[in-house]
């Protein structure tokens, strides 16, 4: 087996505020060995971490109050998205916390020995923000500590075809045709990390296949084996010692050091 290794949710999510630089940093001081980050676009196509289509959940105006309209990040320039807070929602220690654009937040993780993991919305981005994500990959340099993750085969090939020398983390339907595709790339030397959720609260909206010791035995044959989303003591025992995972993603309670 390949060294274990922890991902961290939206950089360590449980205590600090998600997609953040903050929690960036809290999970590279924490020992976590792999960042996810999540995607999206503002009106004037910058390209920024957020979890949810919409503000709302996470920034709250200057005063600390919540934003009283929906608002959808497409609808909102950067320079407007970035009047609002973003760690107040977390709690006061967190006040005057910024939004940052994912160029930020890959020069911020290429300081550390972290890799980043990059979610698979773009697979949603339109073609002009599609090619301006791919453009911020190049640009960072860091190809070879970037991970991408895929839902379909088309991507997943399109992807590993561009950038050579990046983790595919494939987290689509697990077909035996799909599983094909990425023991192909495996067998050709990428490292390829198939994702399957624990069966928990956490993952209780999948209504897809989740982990057993007998399917995560095969999906080995594959590539490597991630489970997600965990986040108690006796599931990450389960996960190590009877699905045999190479990582596990949680949202922060648990610690590399457990």
């Amino acid at each position: 087996m390949t060294k274990f290794r922890f991902q961290a949710h939206r950089g360590d999510s449980a205590f600090y505020p998600e997609n953040t630089l903050v929690s960036y940093d809290a999970a590279i001081k924490q020992g976590y060995d792999i960042i996810e980050i999540d995607t999206k676009f503002t009106d004037d196509n910058v390209c920024v971490c957020l979890h949810d289509a919409t503000l709302n959940r996470t920034a709250r105006t200057p005063e600390g109050s919540e934003i009283a309209e929906k608002t959808p990040i497409i609808k909102v320039t950067y320079e407007e998205a970035k009047k609002y807070d973003y760690g107040l929602f977390k709690g006061e220690e967190f006040k005057g916390t910024q939004m940052c654009t994912l160029a930020e937040a890959l020069a911020f993780i290429k300081k550390s020995t972290l890799d980043v993991k990059l979610d698979n919305v773009f697979q949603k981005f339109n073609e002009e923000q599609f090619e301006l994500f791919c453009q911020v990959i190049e640009e960072a340099d860091m190809e070879d500590r970037i991970g991408l993750t895929c839902k379909t085969i088309p991507y997943m090939n399109y992807l590993a075809a561009r950038f050579p020398k990046a983790e595919i983390h494939y987290d689509g339907s697990l077909t035996p045709a799909a599983l094909e595709e990425c023991g192909k790339l495996t067998k050709a030397g990428r490292r390829v990390t198939i994702w399957i959720p624990y069966d928990n609260e956490n993952t209780a909206w999948f209504r897809g296949r989740k982990a057993d010791e007998e399917f995560c035995r095969e999906l080995h044959q594959y590539g490597e084996v991630g489970i997600w989303l965990i986040s108690e003591p006796e599931e990450l025992e389960v996960a190590r010692n009877q699905f045999g995972a190479d990582a596990i993603e949680t949202n922060g309670t648990l610690k590399p050091t457990m």
